[in-house]
């Protein structure tokens, strides 16, 4: 039995960050499709360990994420478990924008990111800009080329894709970005909403954490 626990509406361009609890699953959706979701988290109890792209690299040994992957902290502790991937292509390579990013490859001010996003979404715990750490990007498209370089290009997710992971520890925060990025392909150059769904899974025992 399912029971909705919260849903957050992110905005296009816009940030926002929520508890999710141990055991409970959280569904990461593309509402109008090919919009990338710059996914954090964080424990909110010990703020010395986070869901890292580097350890979650090293454990699964691929570049994408599939379902039964286990993302990992920093202290090699799986925090999520992939339940369902309607799309079936992540990237775990690429650093979230930031204004440094607009202004020097685009030469644009002031323009939204994902790094100011979370900033603002993380505002309610305390966190500074340095404390943010690397994404994994929901849905974004950057394939792997046979000289071992990586592409940008239009998510192939479409309206209503989802990606759903399993939390396997307590105290965890989670904050996406639906990312700005309107200056390449990586939102099709048209940026817009994520939905995010916190579930109670009640036929599913939560794993010690």
């Amino acid at each position: 039995m399912m029971k909705l626990i919260e849903e957050v509406l992110v905005p296009a361009g816009h940030g926002r960050a929520f508890r999710v609890p141990r055991g409970a699953l959280l569904e990461i959706v593309d509402v109008e499709g090919q919009q990338v979701a710059d996914f954090i988290s964080i424990r909110e109890d010990n703020r010395t360990e986070w869901l890292s792209a580097t350890h979650t690299r090293s454990t699964t040994l691929r570049l994408n994420l599939g379902v039964g992957d286990r993302l990992q902290t920093n202290w090699r502790r799986d925090i999520y478990e992939v339940i369902q991937d309607d799309v079936g292509m992540h990237d775990l390579i690429t650093s979230m924008c930031d204004a440094r990013r607009y202004r020097l490859d685009y030469g644009v001010e002031d323009h939204r990111s994902c790094r100011s996003n979370f900033l603002e979404a993380l505002k309610p715990w305390g966190y500074e800009e340095w404390q943010i750490p690397d994404v994994i990007n929901i849905f974004q498209n950057a394939p792997i080329r046979a000289d071992r370089t990586f592409g940008n290009e239009i998510p192939t997710s479409k309206p209503g894709d989802k990606f759903v992971m399993r939390a396997l520890l307590d105290g965890l925060v989670a904050a996406i970005s639906a990312c700005p990025q309107d200056l390449n392909p990586c939102n099709g150059f048209h940026p817009s909403p994520i939905l995010a769904r916190i579930v109670q899974d009640h036929a599913s025992k939560p794993e010690e954490g």
